[in-house]
């Protein structure tokens, strides 16, 4: 089948966001670091006397769980120059304890069993363990949890709920909400696949779950490649825009972009799709699930609702800033997506609008360039400039028809 130069120019587009969510994703070896420092976290808590602290189970949350990491941003401010990765610290025995009695335990075990460099950051509802030495350096977030009253599930399953500095107890469900994400990736969009490559102890001590496989993470559904390209683009937007306190927070963006690939799942079963239908589907659909009732607007867990990911947005002071700061990212975002699908009139003006948006260099455009074939038209190009109009132009001394059109060129209309 001969395909049109404008289909040829969505599928180098296609290919070119898949690989970048791809090489945005941790390396093997960050990966492995982040796993031996994270499986420290047993034997720390296991040397504590503390009751509290006894038969506690470890087990990974947030995005690490959900397997949309993405790499730092380089030179990037604080907070967004290190590696993020969070873990829950599940207490069988705090119930009837105090917020502030266990926040004090784990501070107090870490500050003593940790061997870091920077000392121990508390955190509103956990501690920061900070690996400074490390390049790129990471932290890891802690935060400890007990089962809600009713709850008799074991280690961590079911709701629970977690110590805040300034609220008391709060709501807080990772593993109901890492299986909803799990169980709405598993769901098919009709259109080609995305997939790239897939003891005994005592009864006091901690125990510990480990991070999923590096291969599993690596791997890419399209539900997790758009989730990854869009936590990127946030970092690089909140660099950008100054927004760095305000920016939308990873578990907003992971929740609403995965309300909208099941609204993409279930429509493309009566019209099948492309992977790159379906991440700008996806990306468009996200403000469609912000809700709003009499308590505010709410982003909840769908495992649990109440927990709201959006509850900064309803801040008597500063609520309005978090809002329009997800809102401008989205409108901004909407746009990126859709960067190799305008006509640019340079190379150099394509290769600026992917670096403000996704942080990659003309290194790694040329390389994706190279991977597609010759007769396709260039993200970001004009219907026609392809690899071999542009080789041909170079072979005679000039630049090939398509090519020399350009400074003719204006950007077409963004979709999205």
């Amino acid at each position: 089948m001969i395909l049109r130069k404008e289909d040829t120019k969505r599928g180098s587009w296609e290919h070119f966001l898949l690989r970048a969510a791809r090489e945005i994703s941790l390396s093997e070896a960050q990966y492995e670091k982040i796993d031996s420092r994270y499986s420290q976290l047993e034997s720390i808590l296991s040397s504590s006397n503390d009751p509290l602290l006894a038969e506690a189970h470890i087990f990974v949350q947030g995005s690490m769980r959900l397997k949309t990491t993405v790499k730092p941003v380089s030179e990037a401010p604080e907070d967004l120059d290190t590696i993020d990765a969070d873990a829950i610290v599940w207490l069988p025995h705090a119930q009837g304890a105090e917020a502030h009695e266990v926040l004090e335990a784990i501070e107090q075990r870490f500050k003593d069993g940790s061997r870091v460099q920077e000392g121990i950051k508390p955190l509103r509802r956990g501690v920061r363990i900070v690996y400074a030495d490390e390049n790129p350096g990471f932290h890891i977030d802690v935060t400890p949890a007990r089962a809600i009253n009713g709850n008799s599930e074991e280690k961590g399953e079911g709701k629970l709920e977690v110590p805040d500095r300034e609220m008391g107890w709060k709501a807080s469900s990772p593993i109901p909400y890492s299986n909803w994400l799990q169980a709405a990736s598993e769901q098919e969009v009709t259109l080609e696949s995305l997939v790239v490559a897939k003891s005994e102890r005592s009864i006091d001590a901690a125990t510990q779950d480990p991070l999923p496989d590096y291969q599993d993470y690596l791997d890419q559904d399209p539900l997790r490649a758009s989730i990854k390209l869009l936590k990127r683009h946030r970092d690089e937007w909140a660099i950008r825009t100054n927004n760095a306190d305000h920016r939308p927070i990873s578990a907003v963006i992971t929740t609403l972009a995965t309300h909208a690939y099941l609204d993409v799942v279930a429509e493309s079963k009566s019209k099948p799709l492309q992977p790159l239908d379906a991440i700008l589907e996806i990306v468009h659909r996200m403000p469609r699930h912000v809700d709003y009732t009499e308590l505010g607007y709410q982003v909840c867990n769908p495992g649990d609702k109440g927990e709201n990911f959006a509850e900064k947005w309803n801040r008597p002071r500063d609520g309005e800033s978090y809002r329009q700061a997800f809102y401008d990212w989205h409108a901004n975002a909407s746009s990126s997506i859709s960067l190799g699908l305008e006509s640019f009139e340079t190379a150099d003006s394509f290769a600026k609008a992917v670096k403000e948006s996704f942080g990659m260099g003309p290194a790694f455009i040329t390389e994706v360039n190279n991977e597609i074939p010759g007769d396709w038209t260039i993200p970001g190009r004009q219907d026609g400039v392809t690899r071999n109009s542009l080789s041909m132009g170079a072979l005679f001394g000039g630049a090939s028809g398509d090519e020399s059109s350009q400074a003719e060129v204006k950007p077409v209309e963004r979709l999205g």
